[in-house]
């Protein structure tokens, strides 16, 4: 069996400029706070509904940030409300949040799709209870 490898050499190009050009604008994400005492329902509720647009925006790379950002928002006040009741729903409700992660991150949006049915599965079966 052949073997093969590439080498190449590294360089840093020091006379590159360290500016955005003028007509690159440059954007930084930011959330609203989400209400710690809000219902775990409606909660939930937002968070499966921001997981749902999340493959779509990965697709049109626009808007995942803003989402993914909301959705971290949503899972720090959900998580401990979930934990404190049932901490054995934590497994599937963090495998799909991880998802999320990871269809931004890698720019996969079939990790996000698989992470929002999950989320839509369990968010139904924690609500129907």
């Amino acid at each position: 069996m052949a073997s093969l490898a590439a080498c190449g050499e590294t360089f840093v190009d020091e006379t590159a400029p360290t500016t955005l050009p003028d007509d690159v604008v440059e954007t930084t994400t930011t959330t609203e706070p989400v209400d710690p005492d809000r219902p775990i329902d409606e909660t939930l509720d937002d968070l499966a509904a921001e997981m749902r647009a999340l493959p779509e925006q990965i697709v049109q790379d626009d808007g995942q940030a803003a989402t993914i950002a909301r959705i971290e928002a949503l899972w720090r006040v959900a998580e401990p409300q979930i934990r404190a009741v049932d901490p054995d729903d934590l497994f599937n409700f963090t495998q799909a949040i991880e998802l999320a992660r990871s269809g931004v991150d890698r720019r996969r949006p079939a990790d996000a799709s698989k992470g929002s049915k999950i989320m839509d599965d369990v968010v139904d079966a924690y609500l129907d209870r």
